[in-house]
């Protein structure tokens, strides 16, 4: 308000028009160029290689892409594709059959990232619940934290899917914690997936999966 106010003194001291008033405001109220901020969530498992070591696969959490190189027999990497997915990847791993699942902690949902063919593609997104934050896999399943929340949690189409429904967020002594787990083979036909399950955790903002050596 003083700037404005210093913007109209100004123009009447030079004897200025209401125009010329308001234009004077205007210039000296204009906000100056300022930094931008990037603001994104925080990478958990953001790296891996193919199962031939061949392939590189980083997500690309600001621009919601996954970046894939190639490995060559030195060590050096070479961009080859960028493929869009969900808002803010977070985490990635690659399937038994190769395909990269890319965890979208923005979006709640899980971009399977086709990488047999000459054009890397999303071939099929899977629906979560709320935030999801890293994925394994283990004797064929995929394993996904998310908050024990999210409006998939009560889709229909996983009615009959154990651990689905209301997360009863104002219950006393609920799991407020979320594991995900898919058949990595067989993701359920439905748009959106359907789990084998959902287990319930008893903790709060699951974040990293580890994977013992025998699966």
């Amino acid at each position: 308000m003083r700037t404005i106010v210093r913007g109209i003194v100004l123009a009447l001291a030079l004897g200025g028009a209401p125009g010329a008033m308001a234009q004077g405001a205007a210039h000296a109220a204009a906000p100056a160029p300022g930094r931008f901020i990037s603001f994104e969530s925080a990478p958990v498992r953001p790296i891996a290689r193919s199962q031939d070591g061949q392939w590189l696969y980083v997500v690309n959490t600001t621009d919601n892409h996954l970046e894939i190189f190639a490995v060559s027999d030195d060590g050096a990497v070479t961009p080859t594709d960028s493929v869009p997915v969900g808002l803010e990847p977070v985490a990635l791993a690659v399937a038994p059959d190769g395909a990269v699942w890319v965890v979208n902690h923005l979006s709640d949902s899980i971009s399977i990232v086709d990488t047999a063919t000459n054009k890397p593609y999303v071939r099929e997104t899977l629906l979560v619940g709320d935030e999801p934050r890293d994925i394994v896999f283990a004797s064929d399943r995929a394993f996904v934290t998310t908050a024990h929340r999210g409006q998939h949690r009560t889709d229909s189409s996983i009615a009959g899917v154990p651990g689905a429904g209301s997360p009863q967020l104002h219950t006393a002594s609920v799991p407020r914690a979320d594991v995900w787990v898919f058949d990595a083979t067989d993701t359920g036909g439905a748009l959106g997936g359907v789990p084998d399950k959902i287990i319930e955790l008893f903790g709060d903002t699951p974040r990293a999966l580890a994977v013992t050596p025998d699966q």
